[in-house]
């Protein structure tokens, strides 16, 4: 992993997350570029939306059991997120795109203490991203194989069409139609690495001016740390802006998809083991292996951007030490109230939030809602 950079990392994600319509344009990109990438963002959204379309016209009119209901609902919710998603970057695009080029231009511009600071960052959390990533993957792959060992009439998703599509070339059509649907599914997913990436790059800025801070030996030097305080906090409120209401929504999906696929795995649980009945709905290992994942996958996600918005929670607020460990009494009563004021700033840490609706992202807030949802589970 100590060979990855910053540059790499970046790089990757662009390209792996093409069909996320997460990554904004470069702002010196022609308009025919532009124009591509609004049509592409269109085409993506409307390629969602009909696999919704598909999913809720077989809950409603063509359900045949309940395990048909629970897989098709589920699979509703996950989907629903895509067209989503894919709105709420639309939406942030602008500020996502500021977001990236003083992202890039900073790194551009670090000095190689501050470049080790980003590189320890990467060597730490660049194994567990990376294997949640490999083993979303694995998860997608064989969700695209496993159907060509159920029979002809099998597909990854459960859909129910009003016509026949067992015939080539329209099984084909509708083979490569959900398989797409799934990656896009698996790209969404994978966007909340893009999201941890804005926030672990703002928590090595803040790491970063802290050491400047107990660096800190002139007049000068104070005045030039606290404008660039001044402009970190800008900045963590455009990425607070930025991804907040993406990671509300990824949240809500995540819950919806961990009560359908936790009640359906537990409800069955149940029954066979206090109930006794052996008769009741016989779930296929592969599909109890889909509901796992599912689960799996939907509390992995929230947690890959709730680590990283909690640490920043706490290394945004070591900025009031680092200034107090600085020779701050060495200096005049003007430099001691430019240290007040930052000892104060410092005591609203940066959080991400949506008013009314989210609180703080945090390690805290992930543990109620899993604590929530597996009450929920055990009182079904």
């Amino acid at each position: 992993m100590k060979s990855l950079t910053l540059e790499k990392i970046i790089a990757f994600l662009r390209l792996d997350l093409k069909f996320a319509c997460c990554w904004p344009m470069p702002p010196n990109a022609t308009k025919l570029q532009i124009l591509s990438d609004r049509l592409f963002r269109l085409v993506s959204g409307f390629h969602a939306i009909l696999l919704v379309l598909e999913l809720g016209y077989t809950i409603v009119y063509r359900v045949e059991n309940v395990l048909m209901f629970m897989q098709s609902t589920c699979a509703l919710g996950i989907m629903f997120e895509v067209p989503l998603q894919i709105s709420l970057f639309i939406l942030q695009h602008d500020r996502l795109q500021n977001v990236i080029v003083q992202m890039e231009d900073y790194y551009q511009r670090a000095k190689p203490d501050e470049r080790d600071v980003f590189q320890r960052y990467i060597n730490k959390c660049a194994s567990i991203y990376v294997t949640t990533l490999s083993m979303m993957t694995i998860s997608l792959l064989s969700s695209y194989v496993e159907p060509l060992f159920r029979g002809s009439d099998s597909y990854p998703l459960v859909i129910k069409y009003p016509f026949t599509v067992d015939q080539q070339p329209l099984r084909a059509i509708v083979y490569f139609h959900h398989i797409f649907g799934l990656y896009q599914v698996y790209c969404q997913v994978s966007a909340n690495v893009f999201l941890a990436l804005l926030l672990w790059f703002t928590s090595a800025r803040f790491e970063i001016l802290s050491n400047k801070f107990r660096r800190a030996a002139k007049y000068s030097d104070w005045q030039i740390y606290v404008k660039e305080y001044q402009e970190l906090l800008r900045f963590s409120q455009e990425i607070s802006l930025s991804i907040s209401h993406v990671v509300l929504s990824s949240l809500g999906i995540s819950t919806y998809a961990l009560v359908f696929g936790g009640v359906t795995i537990l409800s069955v649980c149940i029954h066979i083991i206090f109930l006794n009945d052996k008769t009741y709905i016989r779930l296929p290992l592969s599909v109890k292996v889909k509901f796992f994942v599912v689960c799996i996958s939907s509390l992995t996600k929230v947690l890959l951007c709730a680590w990283p918005a909690d640490y920043l929670m706490s290394i945004s607020s070591d900025i009031g030490d680092a200034a107090y460990d600085s020779l701050w009494y060495e200096h005049g009563i003007h430099s001691q109230r430019i240290m007040l004021y930052t000892l104060l700033r410092c005591q609203r840490p940066v959080i991400i939030t949506v008013p009314g609706l989210l609180a703080a992202l945090s390690f805290q807030h992930y543990t109620s809602v899993r604590n929530h949802i597996e009450r929920a589970l055990f009182i079904n």
